[in-house]
């Protein structure tokens, strides 16, 4: 027998060239067109958690909806589609699948191509603080930034001293199937944490959550978890309904099974951003809030508010009331400042994504824009007072609050995002940096 050449054919050679051209060329148009060009190191540590909250196992279709949806990208982004040889794609999912083979290469993703499952490298990447213990990050002069799940932070706060504590939780998603954080478990923990925070509220202290729907499994009706939420925080806490500041972000993807798909429920651009007082009475203040401007009136309407007023003079209101007009007339203040948060989402870019990217750290991929804390802060609290996020990501509550004149603290459980969080605020005279886990995130 001849024996068989260990070399390979130059046919063999000429597949695998053309198979590493294709994927440098559809990373380099990844890398350099369009939105998606943002994209670039955001993915991997979102998809290493995204496969770790199912189990440690996950199938790619189920990951692309959730990470686009976590990532909150636009629309545009998201459906942006190329072709090649006559097959189109998704220039999203194609990133995540070359995110994925990144993965593999590094070790952090092993598993077959059906099936992307995390190794115990992957997992060792997803560092989280070792539960019972927190650890001082860095600090400023107003500002103290922690390692630490919420939990075990909160006994490292002196009861009775904050003013405002606001944070966005993960929100619950039931899928038994792989082990998902679900509905119940969800309710449970909010509520410890809840009790928890109560205790560090001063008594005209708010505390501030952001909520997101989400349906019920299987179908396209919306889950009451929020106010499952509330009531519990006011029948078990004995917390106080303060208000609600509906969060309208236009840029919002639609859900892909039901809105997209099926054609079934409507677009959901609205969070929850639900405010609760430790008293009836909390420190609130609408004139700390920049004035409504006043709506433009034409001619017209103009001539009918003067016919209404003159018809007013004469008589009195149906309902009984003699009101007097002038109170209502315009001093040049502004309108009364109104409960909708009107903003979209943060996207990649920005100093802080730029500096992470630098950095080689993956930017935290649900920030959310800084008009949420920045009306809750002035609404809430006076110069000077404290400011908590418990669930900090990339500490952007933090950097508003000091904006605005007030102190800070924040923990974060993951080491990546706490550490990167920093890039908001090294170029300060007074950042100092208090640990030595600051480098182990780099």
């Amino acid at each position: 027998m001849t024996e068989r050449s260990s070399n390979p054919s130059k046919a063999a050679l000429a597949a695998r060239r053309r198979r590493v051209e294709k994927g440098e060329q559809q990373e380099a148009s990844v890398k350099g067109r369009g939105p998606a060009a943002s994209l670039q190191g955001m993915l991997e540590l979102p998809l290493l958690e995204a496969i770790e909250a199912r189990g440690g196992k996950a199938r790619p279709r189920d990951l692309y909806g959730e990470l686009a949806e976590t990532l909150n990208l636009e629309p545009e982004v998201r459906d942006q589609t190329r072709t090649c040889s006559d097959q189109s794609y998704r220039v999203f999912d194609q990133q995540v699948r070359w995110t994925r083979q990144t993965a593999v290469a590094k070790g952090l993703i092993a598993g077959e191509r059906g099936i992307w499952e995390l190794t115990d490298k992957g997992r060792e990447k997803l560092t989280r603080v070792q539960r019972g213990k927190v650890v001082l990050l860095y600090s400023l002069d107003n500002g103290l930034a922690f390692l630490g799940h919420a939990e075990e932070a909160a006994g490292a706060i002196e009861p009775d001293s904050l003013s405002l504590i606001m944070t966005s939780p993960p929100y619950p998603v039931v899928n038994r199937e792989y082990g998902r954080f679900g509905l119940a478990d969800w309710l449970t923990w909010m509520s410890e944490l809840t009790g928890l925070w109560k205790d560090l509220l001063r008594d005209d202290g708010t505390l501030a959550i952001n909520l997101m729907d989400i349906h019920v499994p299987g179908t396209p009706m919306l889950s009451p978890y929020v106010e499952r939420y509330m009531l519990d925080a006011i029948d078990k806490h004995g917390l106080h309904l303060a208000g609600r500041m509906p969060w309208h972000s236009p840029t919002k993807l639609a859900n892909l099974e039901w809105a997209v798909k099926r054609r079934v429920a409507l677009k959901n651009t609205v969070e929850h951003v639900i405010l609760l007082s430790k008293t009836p009475n909390p420190a609130w203040d609408t004139r700390r809030l920049p004035p409504e401007p006043y709506a433009e009136r034409s001619a017209s309407q103009r001539a009918s508010d003067q016919r209404r007023a003159a018809a007013r003079k004469k008589t009195v209101r149906p309902g009984g009331y003699d009101i007097n007009d002038a109170a209502f007339a315009t001093n040049g203040e502004g309108g009364i400042p109104h409960n909708i948060i009107i903003s979209g989402g943060v996207g990649g870019g920005g100093t802080y994504a730029k500096r992470c990217r630098e950095a080689g750290m993956t930017p935290h991929p649900a920030r959310f824009p800084e008009a949420l804390p920045r009306k809750v802060i002035q609404l809430s609290t006076e110069p000077g007072q404290i400011v908590y996020d418990p669930m900090a990501g990339s500490n952007t509550t933090g950097k508003v609050a000091l904006e605005l004149g007030r102190r800070f603290i924040s923990s974060e459980p993951v080491l990546e995002y706490a550490a990167s969080s920093a890039f908001r605020f090294d170029d300060r005279p007074d950042f100092r940096c208090e640990s030595d886990m600051m480098k182990l995130a780099a």
